[in-house]
């Protein structure tokens, strides 16, 4: 298996299924350990049972507000039968401005799929609404 296009395939089905509502094409890739973090202070879900209802409400209320995810250039990589990518997808609501998320996911081979146990996606904020300071970066 190309573990790179594995888990390039797996973020393009993560990011259409925000525009479709099905999670068809990624719920199979969800570790029973995964964690998932988001955004919103209480986006901390750990396991199956607790993330795939939450992302399948959250995809289709993406898809009710006319979201769409178009991918950046992800930088992938592998160490034996570990992956780990990192974009920064654009995200487009009707009637708003494009906004430039973070997606990472850490997953591992396993039967023929990868089977992500950490996925992360947000929207950054600026340092100083975090510190009230201006930080290099």
């Amino acid at each position: 298996m190309d573990l790179q296009a594995e888990a390039k395939r797996l973020l393009g089905d993560l990011y259409a299924a925000f525009g479709t509502g099905s999670s068809s094409g990624w719920q199979d890739n969800l570790a029973e350990d995964v964690v998932v973090i988001g955004t919103d202070e209480a986006e901390w879900l750990t396991g199956r049972e607790q993330v795939i209802p939450v992302l399948q409400a959250q995809m289709l209320e993406m898809r009710g507000a006319g979201a769409r995810l178009e991918m950046g250039e992800p930088r992938i990589g592998v160490a034996g039968a570990t992956v780990w990518a990192a974009d920064q997808p654009t995200m487009r609501v009707d009637g708003a401005s494009a906004v430039t998320m973070r997606m990472t996911f850490v997953a591992t081979e396993q039967d023929g799929r990868l089977c992500i146990h950490q996925l992360h996606a947000s929207v950054g904020v600026p340092n100083e609404d975090v510190v009230d300071q201006t930080l290099t970066v």
